[in-house]
C-alpha cells in the first residue's frame, strides 16, 4: 500500500496525528494509483476521496463533494502529482473545510494566499475577480496543485517544496542562500518519504 494514501486515510479514520502514526486496526482502503491511461482507475480514486470528503465537515453539499473529488483526481493528474499527496495537503491546510481561513489570510481547501491565487489565475488565463474565488473548491484545487507543481519543478523534491509551500518561496530560497537549515515540520506532517 502506498504509505503517504494509508497516512491520510488514518489521519482522516482516526482524527489526528498521534493516532495516525500508529498502525490502524483496520487497513485503510488503498486509493487507486492514477495514470495517464487508467480512466477507471481515476474514477475509483475520485470515488474514494468523495467517500473520505463526505465524512468530513467540509461546507460542500453532496454534489459539490462529488465535482471537488473529481476535480482533485483530474488537476493532480493534470500536474503529476499523486491525489493522495494533495489530499494529504488539503487535510493539513484546511482539514477538508472548504471555506477554511487561516490567521494569516490563506483560503479555502488548500489554503492559498489571496496574492499567490491572484498570480497564478492570471498565470492560468482565469480571471480574478477578489480572494473569495478561492472558496470555490474546484478553482482552488486547479490553482494549488498548480502551485505545488511549480514548487516541485523549482526546488527539485517534495520536501523542499512543500516547505516552500507553507513557509512561501522567498524564505526558502533565503534559507538555502545562507545555508540555513530547512524547516521539515511540515512536510512531515504532509508527506513521509
Amino acid at each position: 500500500m502506498n504509505r503517504l494514501a494509508a497516512l491520510v486515510i488514518s489521519f482522516s479514520l482516526a482524527g489526528g496525528l498521534s493516532c495516525a502514526m500508529r498502525a490502524p486496526s483496520v487497513r485503510a482502503p488503498e486509493l487507486p494509483a492514477v495514470s495517464a491511461s487508467a480512466e477507471p482507475a481515476s474514477r475509483d480514486a475520485a470515488d474514494e476521496i468523495e467517500a473520505l470528503l463526505a465524512r468530513h465537515m467540509t461546507g460542500l453539499a453532496p454534489f459539490e463533494v462529488r465535482r471537488t473529488a473529481a476535480a482533485l483526481v483530474r488537476e493532480a493528474k493534470r500536474n503529476g502529482i499523486e491525489p493522495s499527496l494533495v489530499l494529504a495537503v488539503i487535510h493539513t491546510e484546511s482539514g477538508y473545510y472548504n471555506f477554511a481561513r487561516s490567521s494569516v489570510g490563506a483560503l479555502g481547501l488548500m489554503q492559498i494566499m489571496p496574492a499567490t491565487g491572484e498570480m497564478l489565475a492570471r498565470e492560468a488565463g482565469i480571471r480574478w475577480t477578489g480572494p473569495e474565488l478561492l472558496f470555490d473548491p474546484e478553482l482552488n484545487l486547479r490553482l494549488g496543485t498548480r502551485y505545488l507543481a511549480i514548487l516541485r519543478a523549482r526546488y527539485g523534491d517534495w520536501t523542499r517544496a512543500l516547505a516552500a509551500y507553507n513557509w512561501g518561496p522567498g524564505e526558502i530560497d533565503r534559507r538555502l542562500a545562507v545555508g540555513e537549515i530547512l524547516p521539515d515540520k511540515y512536510a512531515n506532517r504532509v508527506y513521509a518519504p
